[in-house]
C-alpha cells in the first residue's frame, strides 16, 4: 500500500545555517547594546563634549555587551537543548560546505558576479537521545560519497555512530548523543525473557539469540563491576560455574550457597571445569533428546520449552589462564571450549569470557566470532578494538574520555553484537553502601542435575555415546560441525589457511632460518610433527600460533631452547 503522508525526515540543511553562531551573537549583542544606546541618547550632549565619565560608561557598556553576548552564545549552544539543536544544524551545514558538498550557481549583474550556494537534500532529525542524518540517493554527484560517511559524521558531531539504514530514496545515519544518560545502577541489571539482561536503559544482552559474551578491559576500567553485576542477575535465573585463575574477584563468593563447589581457582581444577562444561552440555542434549521422544517433537524447540534453565560458564582473566598452561593443557582447554562455544546455544549453554586484551593467540578468530556479544570497558589500543569488534569497526574512532562533566568517569567503553557497529557503553553504577557479597548471599541455589560432580547419575562416558553425537550433529545450527562432533576435531574447527615458513616469516618478522631451526628442534624432540607437501613444511593456523608464541617467549626467556620447549609443551 502506498504511503499517503510523506515521511518526516527532519530539518533540511541549508548553507546559511553555518552562520548560526554569528546570528545568535548578533541578536544578543543588539539586545544588550540597547541600554547603551538609550544611555548615549540621553547623555548625547556630554558625549559631544567628550565628558570623561560618560565616555567610560559607554565604553564599559560596549565591552560588557560584547562579552556577555559572546559568553551567552557559547553557553546556550553548550547547555540549552534548543540551542544544542541549532548548533548541530550549524555543524552539519559547515561540514557540507567545507567538504565541497555544495552546488554553485554564478549570476552576473552590473559587471559583478554573485555566487549562490545550494546543498543536496540532507535532513537532520533530532530526538531525545539520538540524531538521524538523511542523505538523498537520487543519482546526484555526491551519491557515492554519501554511501560511507558515518565516521566523518561521528567526528563532526562528537557522537557515537550507531547504524546505517536505507530506504528507496535516502541513506540514513543514526548517531547517539551520549550513552551516559542511559546508564543504570547494579540493582537495575535484571533479566527480561523477551529482551535479555538489561545493561543500560534500552540496551540488553540477549543471550538466547546472541549467545556468549566477551568482555575486555584493563585494570580500573570497570570490568569487575560489570561482571559481578551480570553474575548477580544470571545466578538468579540459572547455574553459574566460574573460573578465577588469579584469585582476584570471586574468592569471597566460594562459600556462598549459590556458588559452593562452582568456583575454581587452581589450574588443574579450572581445566576440569572446562571439560566438565562439555559434559554438562552433552547431558542437556541427552535430556532434550529424551523429551523430544516423549513429546513427539520432530524438530528441536528452544531449551526453555523443555523446562531447562540457562547454564553459564564464566572465566575471568582468560589471558592469565592461557599463559599459565603447557601445550598439552592448552590443547585440552581449546578443544573443550571450542565444542562448548559452537554447540552450546541450542541447549541454553552460554559462556562469559573476560580478559584484559583480546588476543588471537589466546582466543582464535573462530571462537571470538562465535561469541556474539562483545563489550569493552576502559581503554584498548587500536588493535584491541579491531579484535573485539571486527573489520566492520576498523574505521570507527574509538574515543577515550577520561572526564565527563568535570568528573572522572569509570566503566565507559563500547558494546556490539559481533559484526555490527559498536556503540558507546557504560557499565552499571555501584550504589553507595551496596555490597555484592550481601547480594550474592541472598541468591537461592539452583541445582544442576546435568553436572557429574553434583549428580552421580551423569557420567563423562556420555561423551562417547555415538547416537547422542549423531543427535547433536543433526540438531546443531553450526554447519561447520557437520560430521565433526567428536572430542577431537581441531582440524575441522580451526581456520585452515596453510602457509609456508616464508609466509610466517613475513607475517611475524622472524627470520626464515630461525623458524626452520625451531621446527627442527620441535620435531627432533617429538613434541609435534608438521605437515609437508613436496618435502616442504606446510603450516596451518594452529602451527603458526605455536611457533610465533615460542619465538616471542624466547626473547624474554633466560634459559635455553631445550628448557623453553620442555616448559611450553610439558609444563616442566
Amino acid at each position: 500500500m502506498a504511503r499517503l503522508i510523506p515521511q518526516y525526515r527532519g530539518i533540511k540543511v541549508k548553507p546559511y545555517m553555518r552562520y548560526m553562531s554569528y546570528y545568535l551573537f548578533s541578536f544578543l549583542f543588539i539586545l544588550f547594546l540597547t541600554p547603551v544606546g538609550v544611555y548615549s541618547y540621553y547623555y548625547l550632549d556630554l558625549l559631544k563634549m567628550m565628558d570623561k565619565m560618560s565616555m567610560i560608561s559607554v565604553g564599559t557598556g560596549l565591552f560588557l555587551a560584547f562579552f556577555v553576548s559572546w559568553y551567552l552564545t557559547w553557553f546556550l549552544q553548550e547547555a540549552n537543548p534548543l540551542f544544542n539543536k541549532l548548533d548541530r544544524l550549524k555543524r552539519m551545514s559547515k561540514f557540507l560546505y567545507e567538504n565541497g558538498y555544495v552546488y554553485e550557481k554564478r549570476k552576473k549583474s552590473n559587471k559583478k558576479t554573485k555566487t549562490k550556494y545550494r546543498f543536496p537534500k540532507v535532513y537532520v532529525k533530532q530526538g531525545k537521545y539520538d540524531l538521524s542524518v538523511s542523505f538523498e540517493m537520487a543519482g546526484g554527484k555526491f551519491q557515492k560519497k554519501f554511501k560511507d560517511i558515518g565516521g566523518e559524521l561521528e567526528d563532526t558531531f562528537f557522537m557515537d555512530f550507531m547504524e546505517k539504514t536505507d530506504d528507496p530514496r535516502f541513506k540514513i545515519y543514526k548517531l547517539a548523543y551520549s550513552a551516559f544518560l542511559s546508564r543504570i545502577t547494579v540493582k537495575d541489571v535484571i533479566w527480561n525473557k523477551d529482551k535479555g539482561i538489561k545493561l543500560m536503559d534500552g540496551y540488553y544482552w540477549d543471550f538466547i539469540n546472541d549467545p556468549h559474551l566477551l568482555v575486555a578491559g584493563g585494570t580500573g576500567g570497570g570490568k569487575t563491576v560489570l561482571l559481578r553485576s551480570i553474575l548477580r542477575c544470571l545466578a538468579e535465573i540459572g547455574v553459574c560455574d566460574i573460573c578465577d585463575p588469579k584469585r582476584a574477584d570471586f574468592v569471597t563468593m566460594s562459600d556462598l550457597s549459590a556458588f559452593e563447589g562452582r568456583i575454581a581457582f587452581e589450574k588443574a581444577d579450572i581445566i576440569e571445569k572446562f571439560e566438565n562444561a562439555v559434559t554438562i552440555m552433552f547431558a542437556r542434549y541427552d535430556f532434550v533428546r529424551n523429551e523430544m521422544k516423549r513429546l513427539g517433537h520432530k524438530d528441536m524447540k528452544k531449551f526453555y520449552d523443555y523446562g531447562l534453565e540457562p547454564y553459564f560458564f564464566v572465566c575471568d582473566e582468560y589471558n592469565a589462564l592461557m599463559s599459565s598452561l603447557s601445550y598439552q593443557e592448552r590443547e585440552i582447554v581449546d578443544n573443550a571450549f571450542t565444542q562448548y562455544i559452537l554447540l552450546g546455544r541450542q541447549v541454553g549453554c552460554n559462556a562469559i569470557i573476560a580478559m584484559q586484551k583480546p588476543s588471537a593467540d589466546d582466543l582464535p578468530t573462530k571462537i571470538r566470532s562465535n561469541m556474539m556479544h562483545h563489550i569493552s570497558v576502559g581503554r584498548l589500543d587500536d588493535g584491541g578494538y579491531v579484535m573485539m569488534f571486527g573489520d566492520e569497526n576498523r574505521n570507527k574512532e574509538f574515543r577515550f574520555i577520561k572526564y565527563l562533566a568535570g568528573r572522572r568517569v569509570y566503566g565507559r567503553g563500547y558494546s556490539a553484537v559481533f559484526g555490527e557497529v559498536a556503540r558507546e557503553f557504560y557499565s552499571p553504577l555501584l550504589p553507595k553502601n551496596f555490597s555484592f557479597y550481601d547480594a550474592f548471599e541472598k541468591i537461592n541455589r539452583h541445582e544442576n542435575p546435568f553436572d557429574p560432580t553434583e549428580n552421580q547419575e551423569v557420567s563423562k562416558a556420555i561423551l562417547k555415546d555415538e547416537s547422542l553425537r549423531e543427535f547433536v550433529e543433526k540438531t546443531s545450527e553450526n554447519e561447520l560441525l557437520k560430521g565433526s562432533v567428536g572430542f577431537d576435531f581441531d582440524d575441522e574447527m580451526e581456520e585452515m589457511e596453510n602457509m609456508s615458513i616464508g609466509d610466517l616469516a613475513k607475517k611475524t618478522g622472524f627470520s626464515f632460518g630461525k623458524i626452520k631451526n625451531l621446527i627442527d628442534m620441535i620435531e627432533k624432540d617429538n613434541y609435534m610433527t608438521f605437515s609437508r607437501e613436496d618435502e616442504k613444511v606446510v603450516l596451518n593456523d594452529s602451527d603458526a600460533v605455536v611457533l610465533e608464541s615460542l619465538l616471542t617467549q624466547k626473547d624474554e626467556f633466560e634459559g635455553s631452547w631445550k628448557e623453553l620447549l620442555l616448559n611450553y609443551f610439558k609444563g616442566e
